[in-house]
């Protein structure tokens, strides 16, 4: 088991092509967080964004355990400005007892999500160790590699610091 642990929620894929990308610069242990409900399509996007936005809890399937991990990364897509509500379920469920815990987020726009982070903040009592917001078509044709590598150089830093 690695000491870092990246996990995340992707409907369209590309948020799991960076958590993926990331995991593999950090050496880390790579986990989605599965959902037994689909999100496909346009019925999913919208139901998606729907609980997004009422912040509803909805199930999520057990994985590893984040607990065991000295870092964990959480990656979400944007929902109408807000995590995604797996991410959420899943946070609601962990955070408070992850011990230190970074985050991701991918979005169309790419602009700053600081709400997401704020909210992840809030879900989980405590200030995120770092943050990376991407946009969704850079990391489609890989053009987050360079904040992806800047990223994962930071986190290796903080890590090393606490060790």
């Amino acid at each position: 088991m690695a000491e870092i642990l990246v996990t995340w929620f992707s409907r369209s894929g590309s948020t799991e092509q960076a958590a993926r990308a990331l995991a593999a610069r950090l050496g880390a242990d790579a986990e989605p967080i599965l959902v037994p409900a689909s999100y496909a399509g346009a019925a999913g996007f919208f139901r998606g964004v729907w609980q997004s936005m009422l912040r509803r809890p909805v199930a999520v399937q057990a994985g590893v355990n984040p607990v065991a991990y000295r870092l964990v990364v959480v990656g979400t897509p944007v929902w109408a400005g807000q995590p995604s509500a797996p991410v959420r379920s899943w946070l609601s469920r962990h955070g408070p007892r992850i011990r230190t815990l970074a985050a991701f987020c991918v979005s169309g726009s790419g602009a700053p999500c600081d709400g997401v982070f704020d909210e992840i903040e809030g879900l989980v009592g405590r200030e995120l160790a770092a943050t990376l917001s991407l946009a969704q078509r850079d990391v489609l044709a890989g053009g987050a590699d360079a904040a992806l590598d800047a990223f994962a150089g930071g986190l290796r830093e903080d890590l090393a610091q606490t060790a």
